[in-house]
């Protein structure tokens, strides 16, 4: 059953996904600064509903990791925010909450347009070499565990020209010459998140873990990795560590490091 809150500028729109959680409290705005910020304002001062979605095919100021910005022609595009409450999951294991995440939008992709899909660490889904989606993820912890997890995705679907951005990012329709119904992609995509995290609060760590790696790009082949500091080295990717850590092969040495100290150049 679909429930559907009355609020201001609500679109009512008839999404079932076939889910237990995710999407059962859904919101779907006509247009918003950021589905992100909606949620976690949303529930700031009252009890949060596990699975709650708001949903924006016009999102005017989205963000993402570092703060980076998130921008999408409006009517064309996937904004999506879903929030978790994983108590279940201690804080040093967040990431795999993350990955449970891309790996949904990763299969969402793979199995909408049948091309080889994987996820740039940490956490952006790339179609061959360009990106088509992004995630973030933040998180409220109570002790040691993580309370409340805020789950932002940005879906390219049906944008086709993204200016001087065009030699890194693409879109559904690019990918598949398809123009695609934005409603039935945003219940596939909440299908595939609750199916994640179950597994995820299942405790299958270690299936997620090599999932990832697995789907991990330009796993074993040479990166340009930029540093805090501005340098640039030429590494080889070796995989991600269980929590979060990029693992590189730098001058025959093994290294590790955490994101924001790091980040992997896109290639041009």
């Amino acid at each position: 059953m679909l429930i559907l809150h009355k609020i201001t500028n609500c679109i009512f729109v008839s999404i079932y996904p076939n889910t237990l959680f995710v999407g059962k409290v859904l919101r779907i705005l006509p247009q918003v600064d950021s589905t992100q910020t909606f949620l976690m304002n949303l529930y700031a001062n009252s009890s949060p509903i596990e699975g709650s979605v708001i949903l924006s095919y016009n999102q005017e100021n989205g963000y993402g990791q570092r703060n980076s910005s998130w921008e999408s022609m409006e009517g064309q595009n996937i904004a999506l925010s879903c929030l978790f409450l994983p108590a279940f999951l201690a804080a040093q294991k967040h990431f795999y909450l993350s990955m449970a995440v891309a790996l949904a939008v990763k299969t969402t992709v793979r199995n909408l347009t049948g091309k080889s899909t994987s996820i740039k660490w940490p956490n952006d889904i790339m179609v061959n070499h360009s990106k088509i989606a992004g995630i973030l993820i933040e998180t409220q912890l109570r002790q040691n565990n993580i309370q409340r997890a805020y789950s932002g995705i940005g879906l390219n679907v049906n944008q086709t020209s993204f200016g001087l951005l065009q030699w890194k990012a693409t879109s559904l329709e690019l990918c598949t010459k398809h123009h695609f119904d934005l409603d039935n992609v945003s219940q596939i995509l909440m299908e595939w998140l609750e199916k994640y995290y179950l597994l995820l609060k299942a405790g299958k760590y270690d299936l997620i873990l090599n999932e990832y790696n697995n789907a991990l790009y330009k796993r074993n082949q040479r990166i340009s990795l930029q540093h805090i500091n501005g340098d640039i080295s030429e590494s080889i990717l070796k995989g991600v560590s269980p929590d979060g850590k990029v693992q590189i092969l730098h001058n025959n040495v093994e290294e590790e490091y955490i994101h924001g100290m790091v980040r992997i150049l896109y290639d041009r």
